[in-house]
């Protein structure tokens, strides 16, 4: 059997907003779960299956996004590669501006053809 995680690096890459991290919901309905007391023992132990399958489903959703973030471009590099990176294309910016701004003050060729 394949191993999920292997699976999930050969994928293409996905942007933050394709992540879904949208789990209050489900936490939510297992807490209220939790909350409720129940006389009746047949309610209860329905009420505890029902919650279980909660968590299993919150469990899955969590698996999912693990491998959605493992997608993401750049997860690969640490605090200090990732600010070492900032800082060159930082670096770059402010070159291109630069050379943009030296351009915009050039005098301006005309070229006539004949």
């Amino acid at each position: 059997m394949e191993n999920n995680s292997d699976h999930t690096e050969h994928l293409s890459p996905i942007s933050v907003q394709e992540v879904d991290v949208d789990f209050l919901p489900i936490v939510y309905e297992i807490i209220r779960s939790v909350e409720r007391d129940f006389h009746d023992t047949t309610a209860k132990a329905r009420e505890s299956q029902d919650c279980s399958l909660k968590v299993l489903e919150l469990q899955k959703r969590l698996d999912i996004a693990r491998s959605q973030i493992k997608r993401l471009p750049g997860i690969e590099f640490n605090k200090q590669d990732q600010l070492k990176q900032f800082d060159i294309l930082q670096t770059q910016l402010r070159l291109k501006r630069e050379l943009l701004q030296k351009y915009r003050n050039m005098c301006s060729f005309e070229t006539s053809f004949k």
